[in-house]
This record gives structure tokens, C-alpha cells and sequence, in this order.
């Protein structure tokens, strides 16, 4: 997954598969944790995006600092 940048407009919301591909997990895996509560993410109309703070949070919390330095 490429660095998230940031735009004039903020910074880069990530989609669930695009999440799921850097974590190595299931869609299904990231839908579980958002509507758990456990990975924060912001609901756009039908979509869901995910601010890499969040995905840092969500690894931070879990003990599991994989690929932190990739966001």
C-alpha cells in the first residue's frame, strides 16, 4: 500500500478493501471492527473510509505494529 498523503482538501480516507489488503484480512474483517467499534471509521453516504490514524490506533491497541510505518 502507498503512503497516505495529504491533499489541499486533508488527508487521504482509506477504503475498507484497501485497508484489508494492507492488514492482510478479510473485507469481512474490517466491516466486523468498525461496526464493533474497535477501527474508527467515517461513514460517506454507502461507503466506509478509514483515516490511517485509525488503522495506528486500531494496531496500537492490539499489541501489533505491523506495516505501521507503510501508512
Amino acid at each position: 500500500m502507498t503512503k497516505a498523503t495529504t491533499s489541499s482538501q486533508g488527508p487521504r480516507l482509506l477504503k475498507i478493501n484497501e485497508v484489508a489488503q494492507f492488514l492482510r484480512v478479510s473485507t469481512r474483517s474490517i466491516r466486523r471492527w468498525i461496526s464493533t467499534g474497535e477501527l474508527r471509521a467515517h461513514r460517506l453516504g454507502r461507503q466506509w473510509r478509514i483515516a490511517p490514524e485509525a488503522i495506528e490506533e486500531f494496531l496500537a491497541l492490539r499489541g501489533n505494529r505491523r506495516g505501521c510505518r507503510g501508512l
